[in-house]
């Protein structure tokens, strides 16, 4: 079933490449800054879409833009977990420049949780065996109901930490390589260095500058925000 999803999006994208511009085209002759240019801008439009995102990627790819082929590879990813394409090319791209891609940036933040779902309908049973029990005072129900109430209560506690895990981490990718910085100025001291295509964490932020997090080495400073792309998580 994944394989015949995953044929017809891509039938449906290469498709689509020739309706909806001239990135495609520009491409195949080679002219990889207009393609990137026709593509990024159907990539704003379309609000994230992977079909565009991907195209991105390769495209960053033949530029020698490694390190916005890493990004954009993911954002695929966030929107279409089963292109496989977009996770072949983003782990030989982490393979090339050593860099270590975290497992949750190959999926996406999911809209409906099965914790979610558990709690909610833990909810409804509940409710069924309460107005039950002001028609027919029976012990069985009563006793049914502590564990309904324990599933409802545990499902909604796991649901918000896990919420709250997933979306408390800013991540970011860095599209060039930069310097860490003591401070959100250029002239305080260095402290470390980014590599083109790291994955890191936004901390805080300072007009232009922002206070980030390096995932490989755990190396934490400020870096200007013309070198990092935030990740925009998506949802299924």
């Amino acid at each position: 079933m994944r394989k015949t999803a995953v044929f017809i999006f891509l039938t449906v994208s290469f498709l689509s490449l020739f309706a909806n511009g001239d990135g495609f085209s520009l491409y195949l002759k080679k002219n990889y800054k207009e393609a990137y240019n026709a593509f990024n801008e159907q990539f704003i439009s379309s609000n994230g879409d992977p079909l565009y995102a991907y195209n991105l990627g390769v495209t960053s790819t033949a530029l020698g833009q490694k390190g916005s082929a890493v990004y954009f590879y993911i954002q695929a990813l966030q929107r279409a977990p089963e292109l496989p394409e977009a996770k072949n090319n983003l782990k030989i791209l982490a393979g090339e420049m050593n860099i270590t891609i975290p497992q949750v940036l190959f999926e996406p933040v999911h809209s409906i949780d099965y914790l979610l779902m558990i709690f909610i309908v833990s909810i409804y049973v509940f409710a069924i065996f309460v107005s039950i029990l002001c028609f027919k005072n029976d012990w069985r129900i009563k006793t049914a109901l502590l564990p309904v109430f324990l599933i409802m209560t545990v499902s909604a506690a796991m649901y918000f930490m896990n919420y709250e895990e997933e979306n408390k981490i800013n991540w970011a990718v860095a599209v060039s390589g930069d310097s860490l910085r003591s401070g959100p100025d250029s002239s305080l001291t260095e402290i470390g260095k980014i590599r083109e295509g790291e994955i890191i964490n936004i901390v805080s932020s300072s007009g232009s500058w922002y206070k980030v997090k390096s995932f490989q080495d755990n190396v934490e400073g400020w870096i200007e925000l013309k070198s990092i792309r935030a990740v925009m998580r998506g949802h299924i």
